[in-house]
């Protein structure tokens, strides 16, 4: 699997987003510098959340548990963050939260995480996350 610091989003921006709720997935469309187009496809979502969207959204940076990208400690603080709202607490009981952490150094689930430089910060916990 190939590091997204590789495949370019920095500085990307953020021009389309659809939920699919009932096929548990998410894509992202992103508009590169050079004018090319990126999709991103979250699929197999256990949880996702966005924050911050505005007119305009420009990635700093995308990280991804899997690739041991965001420390342990920092997977904390997401998985607190994309399973909560801002007036809830998480619904991450300990001991999914414990199996999640678990599944993420295994490779057999994934954190995603998009930093932006301007707008929308974005986490997810999936299955499987491309790039295309």
């Amino acid at each position: 699997m190939e590091k997204l610091s590789t495949l370019g989003l920095h500085d990307a921006e953020l021009v389309g987003l659809a939920i699919d709720r009932a096929g548990a997935c998410v894509t992202l469309h992103f508009k590169l510098e050079n004018g090319m187009l990126r999709q991103a496809s979250i699929q197999g979502l256990r949880a996702f959340r966005g924050a911050d969207l505005t007119v305009q959204n420009i990635v700093s940076r995308v990280l991804r548990a899997s690739q041991d990208e965001i420390s342990r400690e920092d997977q904390n603080r997401w998985l607190t963050w994309v399973t909560s709202l801002s007036d809830t607490s998480s619904r991450l009981s300990n001991q999914c939260r414990s199996e999640w952490i678990d599944a993420f150094a295994a490779g057999t689930l994934e954190m995603v995480v998009f930093e932006p430089s301007a707008g929308a910060e974005i986490a997810a916990v999936c299955d499987r996350f491309d790039v295309s």
